[in-house]
């Protein structure tokens, strides 16, 4: 059995509702739409999949099935989730093949989300000596784990203070960090070294907390960043199949003209022959004609010629019947000709029909890439302008850091003289 969950949603919303408590419990992945999910789960160790029904335009329940389809995939749970769909719809979908193994509704809270999974998907593994994750992992989470466990720990009591000591003015106590009652009251006591030691102990657990916060706010930052470019980079990959889609319309296109054209070769060569035959009828009524004028002139003749006039008229009956027959086929002709014009014209309208459509459709796909290819570029604009906090942060980092070490240097020489 596999480990992970795939996640195959692009609602944005429930991607932002859901997504911390699913990563929380299990190991979690994301897919915007069902373009390589097939593959995908073939490569990866996947569990369960959870397929939102109205992903790319209502194709969960057809990305269902397919799964189903592949016996690479037997052992995969899948969930269904959907805003719309109704318990008629969904129970029709269950008397299926290809149906899935949970069905579930939005909106739903998270931890109902995680519970109704819990089934079908392991429990994401906790490092129990990491228990706080990636953060070690993180550029100064060794230091700033140090700062918290000092910021944490009691005060150590102050050093007797000597005979001799440099008197300094103390620096006032930043807004931030209020200073208690009781130290306000043991400040009577002390030198003024030690009192101004202190106030720099206050002074640099505050800016350990600031500098926390920032440095959240600057991972917070770059996920948002990165996420976006990922949804960018999805969204060209979407075009880029849209385009192989509309190739493959347009060379259908063309094989249906090439197509018309063939059935119009096909119609000139019919009209061509039915042309031929109507010369023949034509010929065949005007011999009918000569044949009529001979046995009038042999009626009007005499007696003698009657054998003749018989033999005329047994000649006359059969070229009627020739005559008959060729007029049959000359019928049948034109109503074929008359069937493959009806069917051409039919034919040759749903095909105009097709390529406006398409055409209309390239247009549309014109218009979104050129849409994406604007957000891309809003995104990259984006994206060096947080670069810039960031170096702009880092820098401020390091003056803190600097700070920081002059701070404890100075501590280090209050001490120095104090038990001198």
């Amino acid at each position: 059995m596999g480990l992970r969950l795939l996640l195959v949603d692009s609602d944005r919303s429930f991607l932002k509702e859901h997504k911390v408590s699913l990563e929380a419990a299990f190991d979690l992945e994301v897919a915007s739409s069902p373009d390589g999910v097939v593959e995908r789960l073939e490569r990866g160790d996947y569990a369960a999949a959870l397929i939102c029904v109205e992903v790319a335009d209502n194709k969960g329940y057809a990305l269902c099935s397919t799964l189903r389809r592949q016996p690479a995939l037997a052992a995969l749970k899948i969930a269904l989730i959907s805003a719309k769909a109704t318990e008629e719809e969904y129970r029709r979908h269950q008397s299926l093949k290809g149906r899935a193994d949970l069905y579930l509704r939005k909106p739903i809270a998270p931890s109902a989300l995680v519970a109704a999974l819990s089934p079908l998907v392991p429990a994401r593994a906790v490092d129990p000596d990491n228990p706080l994750g990636d953060l070690a992992d993180v550029e100064g989470g060794d230091d700033w784990l140090d700062n918290l466990r000092g910021a944490m720990a009691p005060p150590s009591p102050a050093p007797t203070p000597a005979t001799t000591s440099v008197s300094t003015p103390s620096p006032e106590p930043p807004p931030t960090s209020p200073v208690p009652a009781a130290a306000k009251q043991g400040r009577s006591t002390r030198p003024p070294d030690t009192t101004r030691a202190h106030l720099l102990e206050e002074q640099v657990v505050a800016l350990r907390e600031e500098l926390r916060v920032r440095d959240q706010q600057l991972r917070e930052a770059e996920d948002y960043l990165h996420e976006r470019i990922g949804a960018a980079t999805l969204n060209l990959d979407e075009i880029a199949a849209r385009d192989r889609d509309l190739a493959a319309a347009r060379q259908e296109a063309e094989d249906a003209r090439a197509a018309s054209d063939r059935l119009e070769k096909d119609l000139a060569a019919l009209k061509s022959a039915m042309q031929v035959q109507e010369r023949e009828q034509a010929d065949l009524k005007a011999r009918l004609k000569q044949a009529e004028a001979k046995l009038a002139a042999s009626v009007a003749g005499a007696q003698e010629r009657e054998q003749e006039l018989q033999s005329s008229q047994e000649a006359l009956q059969q070229r009627e019947k020739e005559a008959l027959r060729l007029t049959s086929q000359v019928a049948g002709l034109r109503q074929q000709l008359d069937e493959a014009l009806v069917q051409h014209d039919g034919e040759r309208l749903e095909l105009m029909n097709g390529m406006d459509q398409k055409e209309t459709e390239l247009a549309r796909l014109k218009q979104e890439l050129a849409e994406q290819r604007e957000a891309h570029a809003v995104l990259e604009r984006e994206k060096q302008a947080a670069y810039g906090q960031l170096s702009e942060h880092r820098d401020r980092l390091r003056n803190l850091d600097n700070l920081l070490r002059e701070v404890q240097d100075h501590l280090r020489r209050g001490s120095d003289l104090a038990k001198g």
